[in-house]
């Protein structure tokens, strides 16, 4: 008989539930039965998904960029997948909450912290991870979801229920393996981020300068340091101004020549044909006319009066735009003065309804009653 092993002796074993990979028959028998039960429950999805209502089919423009056009086959919206277009079925919140209940599978909510402060942990934006338990509350997936309120114009209810639906969405398609038949949040995505087509494969940038001759050496360290230095030196030189005569004895001085003021700044935006990059985003542009539109009702303006004085208040907007950034549209204002924006509704408002920006304060007046009016005369 051979010795026992020491005890010290290292020892391969298989950690629990891989007993199989160590098993080649095991193995091919656990795969082919794992493939036949996927294909059966797919397929029984399928059957008890109705299309359109649990899963519709999103489509997307076709054509060059520029002179993109409606899929010919938008008309369909039963088909998984458009072969002129390439659309995708995206699976809506119907078909989550069927596919949960044909599997008995009950959805539970809870806050996604790591992922909001991966986000930034911005002010507004709402993470949640949904899991699904089974009813010996077992979790057999998750998913995870994630939505700015300024998305949905402020309504927080709102907001919460998109996180929760997207966060169920992605918990049903890892949980029964639907990704490559269904995808999600489609329709929810605005037309143009939906049909961008990536402008095609990456191209690396080009450089500005002239390419250098195939027969040059490489250039090292100590040369490009050289050569900075040699730019440094040419732009002072360039740049010194002419030396002044001296006065001739006996003359008056000169009068300074006037310094030649700056060109006005070109506005930006609608008159130049291009959108700045820092202008607000749609959501922000959104919230800010819900803002005017509650000032607007709070300052009590009748009914038949609110869009003249909502338009006045916008233009307002829109010359405060102006006047501080050189932008004509409201929509080309910066994010970063976003908040100053907001902060010019009352003012919009009020010289809407007739003032010329901020009332004053009214100043309080101190009397003494004591001491002798200047004015004042006896028997009046």
């Amino acid at each position: 008989m051979a010795p026992a092993p020491p005890e010290t002796a290292l020892t391969l074993t298989p950690a629990e539930g891989t007993e199989t990979l160590y098993d080649p028959a095991a193995l091919a028998s656990q795969l082919e039965t794992y493939g036949k039960a996927r294909e059966v429950l797919v397929k029984w999805l399928l059957e008890k998904l109705d299309a359109g209502i649990d899963y519709t089919l999103i489509h997307k423009k076709v054509g060059p960029r520029g002179n993109k056009r409606e899929c010919p086959n938008a008309g369909n919206m039963v088909a998984r997948v458009c072969e002129e277009c390439g659309g995708r079925s995206t699976l809506c919140k119907p078909g989550s909450e069927k596919i949960c209940g044909l599997l008995r599978l009950r959805p539970r909510f809870r806050r996604d912290v790591e992922t909001w402060e991966m986000l930034g942990s911005e002010p507004g934006v709402v993470s949640l991870v949904c899991e699904l338990v089974t009813s010996g509350g077992v979790v057999v997936a998750e998913g995870r979801g994630a939505r700015h309120r300024d998305q949905d114009y402020g309504d927080v209810n709102k907001t919460i229920k998109m996180v929760q639906k997207s966060a169920q969405t992605d918990a049903v398609l890892r949980c029964a393996g639907l990704s490559e038949i269904f995808t999600q949040d489609l329709e929810d995505l605005p037309g143009p981020i939906r049909d961008d087509d990536n402008g095609g494969e990456f191209q690396a940038p080009r450089s500005k300068k002239a390419p250098a001759p195939a027969d040059a050496p490489p250039a090292t360290l100590e040369s490009q340091l050289r050569e900075s230095v040699e730019r440094a030196k040419e732009a002072r030189t360039t740049a010194q101004p002419a030396p002044r005569s001296a006065p001739r004895p006996g003359n008056r001085p000169q009068a300074p020549v006037p310094r030649r003021m700056p060109p006005p700044p070109v506005r930006q935006g609608s008159a130049a044909g291009a959108t700045p990059p820092d202008a607000l985003s749609p959501a922000r542009i959104n919230r800010l006319m819900a803002l005017l539109h509650e000032a607007v009702r709070g300052a009590e303006v009748p009914e038949d009066q609110h869009e003249a004085v909502f338009t006045d208040a916008r233009n307002y907007l829109s010359d405060w735009v102006g006047r501080t950034q050189g932008r004509e549209r409201i929509s080309d204002c910066s994010w970063k003065a976003y908040d100053e924006l907001c902060a010019q509704i009352p003012n919009a408002v009020d010289a809407a309804l007739g003032g010329q920006g901020p009332r004053p304060r009214p100043r309080l007046v101190r009397r003494s009653y004591g001491a002798p009016r200047p004015f004042a005369r006896r028997g009046y």
